[in-house]
């Protein structure tokens, strides 16, 4: 049976996730926490999660999701974590706030075994059904179901890929560092393949009530409400958005083109219909900038 070891990056963590670690932990073999330099003092709810049997590992300073979750690969990687000093099989990425169904590794596993027998070179598994998000489909090879790009939690990705390929680019910060690893994976021949059996709860951004001149908008008679990110990740959107078109644009410019139409089409919608505009509309110009620029790392304070 293949091994497996999930890591989970963490922010300000609460109660609410010894619940979902729970849940990874009756799923696979190991679980590495790493909280990425929280401000307010996670002592507490590390303590109980490594109480639990979670590996913890604590960043300084914040450092952004992919160098949270290279931490937590490599620490799942060393032999005095794995037990037995058994090295894992995969990786399952996940976010604090995911809360995985009974059975959803091992789906995951199955859709793997049943790929690598077709003939399909995995790059990496991710579910068939995200609530609360589309999910992107590709061809079926051999009666596998491909994806397209998938979200990073709960995707699972071989050991040997990491390996081969190498770990999150850690300059983008947030945001499209999954976007990153799909495209390294296609440009490699690795495909990403969808779990039938496998759906995972994951919402994006926040609904706020639409409203236009300070006045709610109903459609139908129903209040209409618009999903926006938090103001900041405006700034990682548009700028990490640049910085993929001129690391990958060339060799996928389809991709990168409808990449760019779904990012300002959504930012136009949020900025007639949702409060807040202003800062939005500064955190997406300033990140336009910057990624012109070539800036990466986390935003600098001015």
């Amino acid at each position: 049976m293949p091994r497996t070891a999930a890591v989970v990056s963490l922010f300000n963590p609460d109660d609410a996730v010894l619940a979902n670690a729970a849940a990874l932990l009756a799923q696979v073999d190991s679980v590495v926490v790493v909280d990425d330099g929280s401000p307010e003092n996670p002592a507490r709810v590390l303590a109980r999660l490594e109480a639990m049997g979670c590996t913890v590992v604590r960043l300084a300073e914040n450092s952004g999701i992919a160098a949270a979750l290279n931490a937590g690969i490599t620490a799942a990687l060393s032999a005095d974590t794995t037990a037995a000093g058994t090295k894992p099989d995969y990786i399952l990425t996940m976010d604090q706030d995911s809360l995985l169904d009974p059975g959803y590794v091992d789906a995951l596993l199955a859709a793997a075994a049943a790929a690598a027998k077709a003939g399909v070179d995995v790059g990496m598994v991710a579910p068939a059904s995200v609530r609360g998000l589309p999910v992107r489909r590709g061809p079926v090879i051999n009666g596998i179901q491909l994806g397209g790009e998938p979200i990073q939690s709960g995707l699972l990705i071989p050991v040997p890929v990491l390996e081969r390929l190498g770990l999150f680019q850690a300059p983008l910060f947030i945001d499209g560092v999954d976007s990153e690893f799909y495209l390294r994976c296609e440009a490699a021949g690795l495909r990403t393949v969808l779990a039938p059996e496998a759906a995972l709860n994951h919402a994006l951004g926040s609904p706020a009530a639409a409203n236009v001149f300070g006045r709610d908008v109903s459609v139908g008679g129903r209040p209409l409400t618009v999903r926006t990110a938090a103001d900041w990740r405006y700034y990682y959107l548009f700028r990490n958005r640049i910085l993929l078109a001129r690391q990958y644009g060339r060799r996928f410019p389809a991709w990168t083109a409808k990449g760019f139409l779904a990012d300002y089409r959504h930012l136009a919608i949020v900025t007639v219909l949702a409060p807040g505009r202003g800062i939005r509309l500064a955190n997406a110009f300033r990140g336009v900038a910057d990624g012109v620029r070539g800036v990466s790392g986390r935003r600098a304070r001015r």
